[in-house]
């Protein structure tokens, strides 16, 4: 038997922002690569966060490399180094910009920018560290990568999500469905789309890789009774979330006698007039804003709260949720889940079984949901058993991975990879599977 290889190929891993505090899924992924044996580089393209990140994320954070500026210094100097160390390479993503830009004009901004980014980090990667990039939004970071790849003659995969392939198209999606080796969807209403839309540029690239998560771990920690009902609401303060929805079914309820604390956990543009509406809905004191929180921190909420809502709507500009990692956490943590009845969130939310689904933007639906979550003993328990069987069955963490590790292996040419025992597993042996071809 071949000796394992020590020096294991790099796997660039190209963000919009990293570390991120909302895209947990992204984390709880690159973490669970590395603990398969893969090394992974981030290339972020926004500068480190000064919020607070989770602590899993502090490892990776230290070896991340930012995009400078746009046309700053460095940005200039990584596209001269580029020209002097591969011209060939420049010359085709030159050529890839100007025959795009033809065809797109409107495209020729991110085009540039782009190139202009992919530029600076072929400039400071090591050699070595560019055989695979993996990019996660099919949007800008994928332009980038499509770039990057083009540059140094790597290959290509990438990550859609929901608001990447829900919202217009991002610019050269064909193209980039082309070049890559594979697409992951991570959910079905996604995969089928871009089928429909592209079925001849993704032939049988298109891959429905479910995000996961350690649902045992989660599982094994113990609830923790709170003084009163406890409605948990988790996600950016934006249109697509409908909060302005659950504030309105949360003042019905209030209308009712209910006793209750509604807890919003989150931040963004919405917020000021979301505490304004809570204000006016006579909720201010039922009502928490507790903005942004680590995994650690919010995992406490989740032990205390009786109901998970998720009042997600289409938003003006056709924005929407696929499928909300809070859905499945809550199910892990045994929260019942109410969601909004979006092709995306159905697939976890079966109704009556897994959770509770609604009309989206209908106040008076969600009241009524949220009202039989609480009080109804008997569905409760029946909705937390299937929904925890659900998640282990078709959102585990580590068996999700390993089908996106194995993608991987097949483009680093790992000879004889197989997908390791999980960790803590009776017989487990070893944590990589990894053999250099």
């Amino acid at each position: 038997m071949r000796p394992r290889e020590r020096a294991v190929p790099t796997l660039v891993y190209l963000l919009g922002q990293f570390p991120s505090l909302s895209e947990t899924f992204i984390l709880r992924e690159m973490t669970t690569l590395e603990a398969m044996g893969f090394r992974l580089l981030p290339l972020s393209m926004m500068p480190a966060p000064t919020e607070p990140v989770h602590a899993e994320a502090s490892g990776l954070a230290e070896r991340t490399l930012y995009r400078p500026r746009p046309f700053s210094a460095r940005t200039w100097l990584g596209l001269l180094r580029t020209a002097l160390q591969r011209p060939l390479g420049l010359c085709a993503a030159l050529a890839l910009v100007a025959r795009h830009a033809l065809v797109f004009p409107r495209c020729l901004v991110e085009l540039v920018s782009a190139l202009l980014a992919a530029s600076y980090f072929a400039s400071v990667l090591p050699r070595h560290a560019l055989r695979h990039v993996h990019c996660h939004f099919a949007n800008y970071p994928t332009t980038v990568g499509l770039m990057l790849a083009e540059l140094c003659g790597s290959g290509l995969s990438f990550s859609c999500h929901a608001r990447d392939i829900m919202v217009g198209e991002p610019a050269l999606l064909p193209r980039k469905l082309r070049e890559a080796d594979f697409v992951a969807v991570c959910t079905r209403t996604g995969l089928e789309r871009l089928q429909r839309n592209h079925s001849l540029t993704s032939g049988e690239k298109l891959r429905l890789i479910h995000h996961g998560l350690d649902w045992e771990r989660l599982g094994r920690q113990p609830r923790v009774e709170y003084p009163v009902p406890l409605i948990l609401a988790v996600g950016r303060l934006v249109e697509k979330k409908g909060f302005p929805f659950l504030l309105q079914a949360a003042a019905i309820l209030a209308g009712r006698g209910l006793q209750f604390e509604l807890i919003i956990v989150g931040d963004g543009p919405q917020r000021d007039e979301l505490e304004r509406l809570a204000g006016g809905l006579g909720l201010r004191q039922r009502t928490v804003f507790a903005g942004p929180l680590r995994q650690d921190e919010l995992a406490h909420v989740y032990r205390r709260a009786d109901v998970l809502c998720v009042p997600s709507v289409v938003a003006a500009d056709g924005d929407r949720d696929g499928l909300p990692n809070v859905i499945l956490e809550a199910m892990a943590f045994g929260v019942p889940v109410v969601a909004s009845n979006l092709p995306g969130i159905a697939e976890a939310v079966i109704a009556e079984e897994t959770g509770l689904l609604v009309a989206p933007g209908a106040p008076n639906e969600l009241a009524e949901a949220v009202e039989r979550a609480i009080g109804d003993a008997e569905l409760r328990d029946r909705l937390i058993r299937n929904a925890r069987e659900k998640v282990a069955r078709e959102f585990d963490l580590w068996d999700n991975t390993a089908a996106l590790a194995a993608l991987f292996a097949q483009c680093l040419e790992l000879r004889h990879w197989q997908p390791p025992r999980r960790p803590g597993r009776a017989g487990d042996g070893h944590t990589a599977g990894i053999e250099s071809s």
